[in-house]
């Protein structure tokens, strides 16, 4: 699958697709995705050294509140918000066991710097996206160069 036919699976609104290949940098698919993705907050932006406050909670919320869906109750949130971890993954994973069971995940974007981008998406995407090599530099190990999900 080339990188082009990804950006469909991250961004679910066609203006947002259009947007990211209508980009004149868009010879690099995967620095437009991500820096359209900040942009417009599609992506959340973390430090590798975790959140500040209830950032994945607060994401999550402006999901649903922009697509007018339920992926946790009221309850869960504050259950995640309160979660205490030592390695962003452990609470990536935990958001995953909550919103997984309204068929979306939380992903992780590559990225070549100290910082996670991660967006939500629908699971029945997930076996496309974790397959594509989306940055492309050998300096960085083959796994990080794929979208990871948490689980």
């Amino acid at each position: 699958m080339s990188n082009k036919d990804i950006v469909q699976y991250i961004f679910d609104d066609r203006k947002d697709v259009e947007a990211v290949l209508g980009d004149p940098e868009a010879f690099d698919i995967h620095e437009c995705m991500l820096k359209y993705g900040l942009s417009t907050k599609q992506f959340l932006y973390l430090d590798y050294k975790g959140e500040d406050d209830r950032e994945i909670v607060d994401y999550i919320l402006d999901y649903e509140f922009a697509r007018n869906i339920e992926l946790a109750s009221q309850e869960e949130l504050e259950e995640l918000g309160e979660f205490e971890y030592e390695l962003l993954p452990d609470k990536i994973k935990e958001a995953n066991k909550i919103i997984s069971k309204r068929g979306y995940g939380l992903f992780s974007y590559p990225t070549s710097g100290d910082f996670y981008a991660l967006f939500i998406t629908k699971l029945e995407n997930k076996t496309k996206l974790l397959q594509t090599d989306l940055l492309h530099d050998e300096r960085i190990p083959s796994k990080e160069r794929y979208v990871r999900y948490y689980f």
